[in-house]
């Protein structure tokens, strides 16, 4: 009897203490839910802003994540999407592991299939050119200053220095990790007014092309910079 009552008295307890932590789990899941639709909102915001890849949030150890917004490396409704060349016709523009002579291969093969599709003529690459877009490339690195004039200098010093007289142009990008891929890259340019126009200017008929890894450029990290420079023959 004394057993019995024992087993009587213990058991509500048993099972209070197992509501209570039912209760507790459910409480916490409850608010991760709430923090994972508040977050999901938020990041969904910024990631048509920063054009990241998928976030992901764990609510609790051992339980699934959740995938709070699929990022793009694109604008939402991107007008210029058929100004950009397929893998097939252009292979390897959303990478950015490739070797860098080969990304810009790949620069230069985007660059000249939106340039036909709006009814211009191709770019012959240019060692000139080449030589002067890396001289930039190397200032901006090296003075930690994303700007055509870095370290000072005048936009076109490095293009005049490697002997080219003629009216020239010059385009710049960064981005940050899988925002640093040729296709991307050439994606920011169109839609923007100022780039585009320069892309895009009849006049122009050779170009230099310069790719470099930089571990940390005025404020991001593993970034790669571009130098699209643009002249007459």
């Amino acid at each position: 009897m004394g057993i019995e009552d024992g087993d009587w008295d213990n058991e509500p307890r048993e099972q209070d203490r197992r509501s209570n932590r039912g209760w507790v789990l459910a409480v916490v899941v409850v608010l991760g839910l709430l923090f994972a639709i508040l977050a999901a909102e938020r990041l969904q915001y910024l990631g048509k802003q920063s054009r990241a890849g998928d976030v992901k949030l764990s609510i609790l150890p051992g339980l699934p994540s959740l995938t709070l917004h699929k990022g793009s490396l694109y604008p939402a409704n991107d007008p210029w999407t058929d100004y950009l060349a397929s893998e097939a016709t252009c292979p390897g523009g959303e990478r950015t592991d490739q070797p860098l002579g080969e990304q810009a291969n790949t620069m230069v093969c985007l660059i000249n299939y939106a340039r036909q599709r709006y009814q211009l003529s191709t770019l012959i690459p240019t060692s000139m050119l080449n030589t002067s877009s890396l001289g930039k490339a190397d200032k901006i690195a090296r003075c930690n200053d994303f700007t055509h004039t870095a370290c000072g200098a005048e936009a076109d010093e490095d293009a005049r220095a490697a002997g080219y007289s003629g009216d020239w142009g010059e385009n710049l990008y960064m981005g940050e990790g899988r925002l640093g891929a040729p296709r991307v890259a050439l994606d920011g340019w169109l839609n923007s007014p100022e780039h585009r126009e320069n892309l895009f200017r009849a006049e122009w008929t050779i170009e230099g092309i310069a790719v470099m890894k930089v571990d940390r450029l005025d404020g991001y990290s593993q970034v790669t910079l571009w130098v699209n420079q643009f002249g007459t023959s």
